[in-house]
């Protein structure tokens, strides 16, 4: 008959779920391995797997090779094996192995130098949990999940929430609104308040630059002299209406466009340090959702991101100044949706803060049966979901809610930041 003693003994096997080098430590630590233990260790036991497009086949064979001589491996294609064809390459490994490739394929010919300082950038950024945005005189650090909250003027939100169409358009009555909806949303946790005078809904037409800045009088002026220390972001893709407002003291511009629309709005940002949020659209909020298409939804918004941080950086705005946002809703179908919110991890690899508003959207609607009034619950299930998979600021429209929210993920996975 076994003993107490020798019960409480016997072996034990449990999971162990590494998502990053911390959650290594961490349980390292808690195993009572040495310092100098976990400091070698902790990056062999994250695994990752990157796809390498458009290389000439021996360079494949070549990343193959010291692939396997590092003990991990890579898959090429069959034909790359004996002909010479541009070709992918899939690497898989831990940080330690990749981070090994980069350093053995360092100064070779054939491509494998800028294969090496690419992978090498990547795994930098992948690695990244701070960020410093710098937004005119105001300086935002994130460690962890940031609420911007968003105030409507207008009288044709999807959402249902614009100021106007509460006050019948009474300019005094907008005004008060606006204020009261800043100062509870602030109290409420949000860092950042973004206000839009022009709605962008599926179907919409575009507003005349005078008639949206005439919806932004006096509020702008009044939330910036009430609200000092705030980070207020202004939502436009319009020149005149961005100088507008950044003659009215905003921090930030949100632009659906990615600058594309209007170019000159690059001067604004570089010239007041302002900072800007660059969002993936394709077509136009009148046009954008009939019938929008991909080969690749990550993978284009992969490219589209690559050159719009190249433009912003030929225009001299700096890396701090910038986040991106790959724009749910905006010219995506409800699985294109779905794959980015999934997949929102693959966005880190710019070493940008990515920004998200899924807030109310159809997409929630569409997989809950509901109408806009009745997509809270859907909103906060794909919060939730968006801030396990990497999203550093929460566009929404509940900022309690939110808020909240991302308080009881801190609490139960707080090893995603720390």
């Amino acid at each position: 008959m076994k003993s107490k003693n020798l019960l409480a003994m016997e072996m034990r096997i449990t999971p162990a779920e590494i998502k990053s080098e911390d959650s290594a430590r961490s349980l390292m630590v808690s195993l009572g391995v040495s310092r100098q233990g976990i400091n070698i260790l902790s990056s062999k036991s994250v695994y990752s797997a990157f796809k390498i497009e458009n290389i000439r086949s021996w360079a494949a064979n070549i990343i193959k090779q010291h692939m396997l001589s590092l003990g991990a491996d890579a898959a090429i294609e069959r034909a790359a094996l004996v002909k010479d064809i541009n070709t992918n390459a899939l690497i898989f490994g831990s940080k330690n192995q990749l981070k090994g490739l980069c350093r053995k394929l360092s100064g070779q010919p054939f491509g494998l130098e800028e294969v090496s300082r690419e992978l090498s950038q990547c795994l930098r950024n992948l690695d990244k949990k701070e960020f410093t945005v710098q937004a005119r005189d105001k300086v935002l650090k994130i460690k962890k999940p940031v609420i911007c909250g968003i105030i409507n003027i207008t009288d044709d939100s999807f959402s249902g929430d614009g100021l106007l169409g509460f006050t019948g358009k009474n300019q005094a009555k907008v005004n008060d609104l606006a204020l009261r909806q800043c100062a509870r949303m602030l109290k409420q946790g949000a860092r950042i308040i973004d206000i839009g005078a022009e709605s962008a809904r599926p179907g919409s037409s575009s507003v005349s630059d005078k008639e949206e800045i005439s919806r932004l009088v006096p509020v702008l002026k009044n939330l910036r002299k009430e609200f000092k220390k705030a980070i207020l972001s202004i939502d436009t893709y319009k020149y005149k209406v961005a100088e507008y407002a950044v003659g009215q003291g905003i921090d930030i511009i949100n632009d659906i466009t990615a600058l594309r629309s209007a170019p000159k709005i690059a001067d604004l940002i570089r010239r007041y340090k302002l900072g800007c949020v660059l969002m993936h659209m394709k077509g136009k909020p009148k046009n954008m959702q009939v019938r929008p298409g991909y080969k690749n939804v990550i993978e284009e918004q992969l490219d589209f991101f690559k050159d719009r941080i190249k433009f912003c950086r030929s225009k001299e705005i700096g890396l701090q100044q910038m986040l991106i946002d790959p724009g749910i809703g905006f010219g995506k179908r409800l699985k294109d949706n779905t794959r980015i919110v999934r997949e929102l991890k693959k966005f880190k690899i710019f070493g940008l803060p990515v920004f998200i508003g899924l807030s109310r959207k159809t997409f929630i609607g569409e997989l809950i049966g509901t109408g806009v009034d009745e997509r809270f619950t859907g909103t906060v299930a794909a919060n939730l979901i968006a801030v396990i998979n990497g999203a550093n600021i929460l566009r929404v429209h509940d900022v309690k809610a939110a808020g909240e929210a991302v308080k009881v993920i801190n609490g139960v996975m707080g090893n995603i930041w720390n």
